[in-house]
């Protein structure tokens, strides 16, 4: 996985991961964070967007297709981080949105195959806007120190993401 990714991307948050923790055993806790790690909004559906839109824009857009593959870095190291907290939580961390109910299984229709960098963009700003909102919420309703304390990381992260997308399509949209 990722390890350290400071030295790979320059487009996350200033400051270190928390490692990841627990303060006990939880399976609702790893049914909302299942949903973060492998839902229609999660860390698995970003990495394989921003994988996808890296390839597709590289002979295109350059300048994109460096950036959102350092982003998909960086939402790769999320992933790690939400599947070493799910799997302390108790629950092995499989790409499904629950464990108990059994959820749905992920799948590559969460992922917009757009190739236009407008469209693309768009997609990037509704994805990060959705895990923002999903991920407050979460910290809402989980009460463990440490899990809150990731997902405030992550959240970070996130939001330098969004600026990112917001300020790419403010160039490309005047194209």
């Amino acid at each position: 996985m990722p390890g350290d990714i400071s030295k790979h991307t320059k487009y996350k948050a200033e400051g270190s991961y928390p490692e990841p923790k627990v303060e006990g055993k939880n399976i609702y806790y790893a049914n909302l964070l299942l949903q973060d790690y492998a839902g229609a909004v999660s860390e698995f559906t970003a990495v394989s967007l921003y994988s996808y839109q890296h390839f597709v824009s590289d002979d295109r857009y350059k300048e994109f297709a460096e950036i959102i593959g350092q982003i998909s870095i960086t939402e790769m190291k999320h992933l790690e981080l939400l599947g070493e907290t799910i799997k302390l939580l108790g629950v092995k961390p499989a790409f499904v949105s629950s464990v108990c109910p059994c959820g749905k299984v992920w799948n590559a229709g969460y992922v917009n195959f757009a190739d236009k960098i407008k469209a693309m963009l768009i997609e990037d700003i509704k994805a990060e806007t959705e895990a923002i909102r999903n991920y407050r919420y979460h910290m809402s309703v989980i009460k463990d120190k440490y899990i809150r304390k990731l997902l405030a990381r992550i959240i970070a992260d996130e939001e330098v993401h969004l600026r990112i997308f917001k300020k790419l399509y403010d160039k490309f949209s005047r194209c």
